[in-house]
């Protein structure tokens, strides 16, 4: 059996999607904790194990990923200060259970010292794989292209694309991209111990980007760079996001402005056997109903 956990985010769907579309339904694990939510249900419909799963619960952890040969951890969107608690809690459930294999979506230079969840979450868990003695794979994931189109409505309506960076270049991917790969390794025989980073075949700049968007959708679209420290104001107050999680993005833009994610890597193609879209490529399906 294959286990996901957070059944009931936007990256697992895209994963829990890309192994039903291969005919694998009947071998997949989900874990959430909601096992009442409208998606779990339809998953349970379609024969998909769901099971109650958390990671601030150890035993619970355990139980949920008895008879998976595979797992993928996938972090919560909870505070900083307990991500890393949560995914040490999953590791040792899954050797507790008899897991032998973890993977786990990790973030894109995962050594920057300016990111904060790189350096609080993900560096420690990365770690903490390494010396488990299972069996792992970790997958460095660039930016979601997506958080371009977060307001897309907005943008199109004012003309203006606000996100941090200035005009430093920056790889991304989409995050169904990204679930496709997911659950390539998660449906193959993957060796141990590979760390992938997974971003689309160049970088980009906001500017670049905006400019993308004026032709795609047709509208005039402008960059305007909002600085790594207001960053988590501004996504608070139009995007609706709680602050002490907001506040954890200012490292993450800092990072963007220091270039620390102009980089470029293979990998996804190597999984894959076909190279990402390219970030117009995803503002089409954006612009046509898709993601």
């Amino acid at each position: 059996m294959i286990f996901v956990s957070g059944a009931n985010g936007q990256f697992s769907r895209a994963v829990i999607e890309s192994i039903l579309a291969a005919g694998r339904g009947n071998e997949l694990a989900v874990g959430t904790r909601n096992v009442d939510s409208p998606f779990a249900q339809e998953l349970a419909a379609q024969g998909v194990s769901v099971r109650h799963a958390d990671f601030l619960d150890p035993d619970l952890m355990q139980s949920a990923l008895e008879g998976c040969a595979k797992a993928l951890f996938i972090p919560t969107y909870d505070t900083n200060d307990v991500r890393l608690q949560q995914n040490l809690n999953a590791l040792e459930a899954a050797r507790a259970a008899g897991v032998g294999h973890v993977v786990y979506p990790s973030f894109i230079n995962a050594e920057s010292p300016l990111v904060e969840h790189s350096r609080l979450v993900h560096l420690p868990t990365e770690q903490a794989i390494r010396d488990s003695g299972l069996a792992f794979t970790i997958l460095r994931h660039a930016l979601y292209a997506d958080v371009m189109v977060s307001d897309l409505q907005d943008t199109l309506a004012t003309g203006v694309l606000h996100r941090p960076g200035g005009e430093a270049r920056c790889a991304y991917v989409a995050r169904a991209d990204l679930g496709i790969s997911a659950a390539q390794v998660l449906m193959r025989d993957e060796p141990s111990g590979r760390t992938y980073s997974e971003t689309m075949e160049r970088t980009y700049s906001g500017s670049e980007i905006a400019d993308m968007m004026s032709e795609v959708f047709g509208r005039p679209v402008r960059y305007q760079s909002i600085a790594a420290v207001d960053w988590p104001h501004y996504v608070t107050e139009h995007w609706g996001v709680p602050l002490e999680i907001s506040k954890s993005m200012v490292g993450t833009s800092l990072a963007l402005e220091a270039g620390d994610f102009d980089l470029v890597s293979p990998d996804y193609g190597e999984i894959t056997g076909h190279p990402p879209r390219t970030m117009r490529a995803f503002l089409e399906s954006v612009r046509d109903g898709g993601n």
